[in-house]
């Protein structure tokens, strides 16, 4: 069966940068890089943590260690025995306040991003403060249950996060602990009106209050000191990729939350358990030994990549970012190539110019596969051919860039050529598995083969790994999909047997 094309949208991640103004001077306050004064730049990697920074060379030594050092905390109170850890997780230290307002999404401590078409990444001040430590462990926890979980409820995701972020308090980290706020939570379930069963049916959290999110924290810490093997085997099941509501009523068949009375029995047990000083285990945390850490200056042509890499598909950047075509031109008198300044440049081009420019950054950094995944997406219609060379190009260049294979076997799918899309589908899901551009390519082209039910589930993880806020017509598009997929599918087949996961909560 032959496909529509993709819209140009679909292709890279320029065209998603939501810039409507780019011309001017950055004026008062832009950045300099070192070669202009600025301070030097330093990249510092870790077993599992790659951190750039603008932090002298020895507060940066100090970050990329603590850094490190919540990362194996984590994963170790995550896991009994931990997979493998899913590559360097990149992280962006910036010591300017006006800097992280730049980059980050309003009111932010710290953040982490995980954009459909490059790798995720933590974008934080210069201090690795209580509130820092907080969103870290949070979001840690977040990208490493994500290969673990074939399903992940928003309440089971979001509670699990909440409740290892106890692992982040500096210098004596606890798995388990309560937060300073726990008599809040208590009194604020007792008379919020949000009860379980809100959150266990949620298929998304879009309440800006918070509540979702301290009921799932909550119900975590609930299940995890009054129903530990249960929880454990709720986990297995999610972790073979059951529907999380028919698991839960496998589970606990007598907190059903479609019965109301079942419900109101297990919101009754949670009012006691945090009103009336239920007991809980804590155990403290030793922290490993200082980690080895290599540090090295980074030249102004990678500090620009650095900054402007983290614009791609940043819509909370605002309209009047001028800033930002002032720094991508400086970036190319440092390098007339520049890919991410001449990506973010073509944003704004007329289609001609964009290509041109597109073309220039593949010719001269031939080896990066996002300039070869830029060309494609101002590839002119009708010139299929030249699109699907660019993107082997961009695979050729990086097999390990999830967005590539996605975008290529998508590209193929569109062409007609699903059984040449399937390989690379399905690798670009296992490097990472918390991209839903991945997972709906990846259904896509198994429903054209016919494997629906299959299809089926990988349109549901699509569903469940949507970003909270993300935008609501995107949302609703997959979520329709996933209806028409049920209709046509039928019950997806019982998963294959699976050991317990080894989460240690």
């Amino acid at each position: 069966m032959r496909h529509p094309p993709l819209p140009a949208t679909a292709w890279a991640p320029m065209v998603a940068i939501a810039l409507a103004s780019l011309s001017g001077c950055a004026g008062a306050g832009s950045f300099r890089c070192p070669e202009q004064g600025g301070r030097d730049w330093h990249e510092l990697r870790t077993e599992h943590v790659v951190l750039q920074t603008d932090l002298p060379s020895w507060k940066a030594k100090e970050l990329a260690g603590e850094l490190e050092r919540m990362f194996v905390v984590v994963r170790s109170g995550l896991f009994r025995n931990p997979p493998p850890a899913p590559g360097l997780l990149r992280v962006v230290a910036l010591v300017s306040e006006s800097d992280l307002k730049r980059f980050a999404p309003r009111g932010a401590a710290a953040y982490y991003h995980r954009p459909e078409f490059s790798g995720p990444v933590v974008v934080m001040p210069g201090t690795l403060g209580e509130a820092q430590r907080r969103v870290i462990a949070h979001e840690v926890t977040l990208h490493l249950t994500a290969q673990l979980f074939a399903r992940q409820p928003p309440w089971f995701r979001e509670g699990l996060a909440s409740f290892m972020e106890s692992m982040g308090t500096e210098g004596s980290p606890t798995l388990g602990g309560a937060p300073e706020h726990w008599s809040w939570l208590a009194s604020a379930h007792h008379g919020r009106g949000m009860r379980a069963a809100d959150v266990l049916t949620a298929s998304r959290f879009d309440d800006r209050t918070g509540a979702a999110y301290a009921e799932s924290w909550a119900l975590v810490h609930f299940l995890v000191n009054r129903e530990p093997e249960r929880f454990r085997a709720l986990q297995v099941r999610f972790a073979r990729g059951q529907d999380p509501t028919a698991a839960w009523r496998e589970v606990f068949p007598e907190w059903d939350p479609a019965a109301k009375d079942r419900a109101r029995t297990l919101d009754e047990a949670l009012d006691r358990y945090l009103n009336h000083g239920g007991k809980y285990t804590s155990r403290p945390v030793r922290l490993p030994p200082a980690p080895r850490a290599t540090d090295r200056t980074m030249t102004a042509a990678e500090v620009h990549a650095a900054r402007l890499a983290l614009l791609w598909e940043a819509r909370w950047v605002r309209n009047d970012a001028s800033w930002i075509r002032a720094e991508a031109e400086h970036a190319l008198t440092h390098d007339p190539g520049h890919v991410d300044a001449l990506a973010l440049l073509a944003a704004s081009a007329k289609a001609g110019e964009a290509l041109r420019l597109m073309e220039r950054a593949t010719a001269a950094h031939p080896e990066d596969g996002r300039a070869w995944l830029a060309l494609a997406a101002f590839v002119p219609a009708g010139q299929e051919e030249r699109r699907l060379a660019a993107l082997q190009r961009a695979v050729a260049a990086d097999g390990t860039s999830a967005a590539a294979l996605s975008i290529l076997s998508a590209a193929l799918l569109a062409a007609g050529r699903s059984g040449e899309a399937l390989p690379l589908a399905r690798r670009a899901v296992a490097l990472e598995p918390w991209k839903g551009y991945a997972l709906v390519t990846l259904s896509r082209v198994l429903e054209d083969l016919g494997q629906c039910p299959e299809a089926l589930a990988l349109q549901r993880r699509a569903v469940d790994v949507s970003p909270e806020g993300s935008d609501a017509a995107a949302w609703n598009a997959l979520a329709e999909r996933r209806a028409r997929l049920e209709s046509a599918c039928g019950t997806p087949p019982a998963p294959a047997p699976a050991t317990a996961p080894g989460a240690a909560p």
